[in-house]
């Protein structure tokens, strides 16, 4: 990025472009320490008297964050939202 552009960026540009390069970093250093994972798990497996799997074998924090499932609403819940907020009269404020 020139001078130029740096100048150009608003702030909320220049914290999305921060963002984005510290997930871009972020990923590229995961990506590189699953290859090790793998390559250290390659190079075990077969001196290993029980077999493991490459994350039992050298578990990471972000292993469990891959694992996350999101909880989808239920066509009855969404109802059951929409029928709470449809009724109430909007707040108006006396000035």
């Amino acid at each position: 990025m020139t001078t130029d552009e740096l100048y150009d960026l608003t702030p909320r540009s220049f914290s999305n472009k921060m963002i984005g390069y510290s997930q871009r970093e972020e990923m590229i250093m995961q990506n590189h320490w699953e290859q090790t994972r793998m390559i250290v798990h390659s190079c075990l497996s077969p001196h290993l008297k029980r077999k493991m799997k490459p994350t039992e074998l050298m578990p990471f924090d972000w292993d469990d964050k891959k694992k996350v499932k999101k909880k989808v609403a239920t066509q009855e819940e969404i109802q059951e939202v929409l029928k709470k907020y449809r009724n109430k009269e909007p707040k108006r404020i006396k000035l």
